[in-house]
């Protein structure tokens, strides 16, 4: 398949309403449609990683690429997640959630997780469940993250993690979505 066609595919497949209005929905500046365009993103992400789970259990370039790399790897499905960062207007969205870890055989500690990445788990109307995704911890890593670039500078790509921490948050707060290369979560 030529780019050309894949292109046409993925568009026809996961952006059904993309190709005809030239555009998508929403515009950021419109109360009612803010957020259309972000949420018309989630929805494809969530039906294409939901299409890869299915086959393995029985042009934004990055994010063509990350719908490529989840959908056309052949019999390997090694990936299964695009992650990706919302914008609130200029500035990047950040999110705070906090989880349980281990500690000993009983015992468990709280633990506070900041991030600007995320997997869509969720589409219920003008709202999605979004889990927090951050990088394996490391020990010469500290201070405090304060852009996208803060956290994935210089980070491996499988390090990336699942937190298990979800927040449901309202599209029409998002003006823009930048999608990550699909992983394996």
């Amino acid at each position: 398949m030529c780019n050309h066609e894949k292109e046409s595919f993925y568009e026809e497949e996961y952006f059904p309403t993309h190709k005809k209005e030239g555009h998508c929905k929403g515009d950021c500046h419109k109360g009612k449609d803010k957020g259309a365009c972000v949420e018309e993103v989630l929805e494809a992400i969530l039906k294409a990683q939901r299409k890869v789970e299915k086959e393995h259990e029985k042009k934004c370039s990055s994010c063509d690429e990350s719908f490529e790399e989840l959908l056309e790897e052949p019999k390997k499905f090694n990936k299964n997640t695009i992650p990706f960062i919302l914008y609130c207007g200029c500035e990047p969205f950040k999110a705070e959630g906090v989880g349980a870890c281990p500690v000993g055989l009983k015992d468990k500690k709280f633990v506070c997780i900041t991030t600007f990445v995320f997997k869509i788990r969720e589409l219920k109307g003008n709202c999605a469940e979004l889990e927090l995704l951050t990088f394996k911890p490391k020990r010469d890593r500290c201070g405090k993250i304060h852009s996208p670039c803060d956290q994935i500078n210089h980070q491996y790509v499988d390090d990336l993690m699942k937190t298990g921490i979800c927040i449901t948050v309202d599209l029409s707060c998002f003006c823009a979505i930048s999608t990550l290369p699909a992983v394996r979560l």
